[in-house]
């Protein structure tokens, strides 16, 4: 492994990621971001983004993911993101090596408003695939804002496990709560242990004859179309430092949900150095890779900049 830079729990590699990979042990990362080439058939000044047929780019991917999962913790979480040219070929292939079960969701990142296309329906959105080590076992961080929203507690239909009645009494107030879902062809969106610590909180109400909650808590979709969410860069700027940089706002996201301050968060399609830059300032340590040394002069530039 080509050790390019490192800093207090910050390591930049200029390699191949599969050496990086080999090198690293096993369950050493906490999360796993990867802006991973598209296969668009370009040739760029500092890498080649054309890994062939889809079949081909599958396996030029296949070795580099297995290796991800085997350096991912157990309570790990990993986000690939690419675009609509291989994202249904990446969602196949991480089901055949983390397992279907361990898919989280599909997030669509809006990277522009509508661009000067006419031949065909512009493409606005990236794909993220988010999976998870262990399904049972993960880091997942609710934000928390200014905003109060009001949550409920069942959804529409029956599901087997998730339709029961909840009876619970608070010895301390005497107070019960008593409500079972199957009677309105409901079921439950949280456990019952979750039920009676909010119970107990006193922040349980009922709306319409249904079981709510109130919640400064930010709910987050798989559509991120906020203004944040889209791409800085200009397409007509031969100035810009390196071609396709994410926005801040998306690694902020990912990092503060998925993974908590000291964990280690690696991305081994390191590019314009997003991830360093955000994760170093929400005190994650890092590893860090890219064949380009020009990423790498990038990156660590970035990186210096930090106080």
């Amino acid at each position: 492994m080509n050790l390019y830079f490192e800093e207090k729990g910050i390591k930049v590699y200029n390699d191949d990621n599969l050496n990086v990979l080999k090198g690293l042990e096993d369950n050493s990362i906490n999360l796993i971001y990867c802006d991973i080439l598209y296969n668009t058939g370009k040739k760029f000044e500092d890498y080649d983004d054309n890994l062939g047929t889809p079949l081909e780019a599958m396996e030029w991917y296949r070795p580099r993911l297995e290796e991800m999962k085997r350096v991912l913790a157990e309570n790990g979480s990993i986000y690939i993101h690419c675009n609509w040219r291989i994202d249904s070929y990446i969602r196949v292939l991480m089901d055949e090596i983390f397992g279907m079960k361990k898919f989280r969701n599909r997030i669509y990142r809006k990277h522009s408003d509508t661009r000067v296309f006419f031949e065909n329906y512009d493409s606005q959105m990236d794909t993220i695939l988010y999976y998870v080590k262990d399904r049972y076992n993960f880091t997942f961080n609710k934000l928390v804002g200014n905003k109060l929203y009001v949550v409920p507690l069942v959804e529409n239909g029956t599901v087997k496990l998730h339709s029961y009645r909840i009876t619970y009494e608070n010895k301390e107030t005497g107070k019960v709560f008593n409500f079972n879902p199957l009677e309105l062809n409901k079921h439950w969106l949280v456990t019952t242990g979750e039920i009676v610590e909010m119970f107990n909180r006193d922040e349980i109400i009922f709306i319409d004859g249904l079981p709510c909650t109130k919640t400064y808590e930010i709910p987050i979709g798989n559509l991120w179309d906020e203004s944040s969410m889209l791409d800085t860069y200009k397409r007509d700027r031969k100035d810009m430092v390196y071609d396709t940089p994410k926005p801040e706002a998306v690694l902020e996201r990912i990092i503060k949900v998925s993974s908590n301050e000291g964990d280690t968060v690696a991305d081994f399609f390191l590019g314009g150095g997003t991830t360093a830059v955000v994760a170093k300032k929400l005190n994650r340590k890092g590893i860090y890779c890219d064949i380009s040394k020009k990423a790498c002069e990038v990156t660590i530039s970035k990186l210096n900049q930090i106080k």
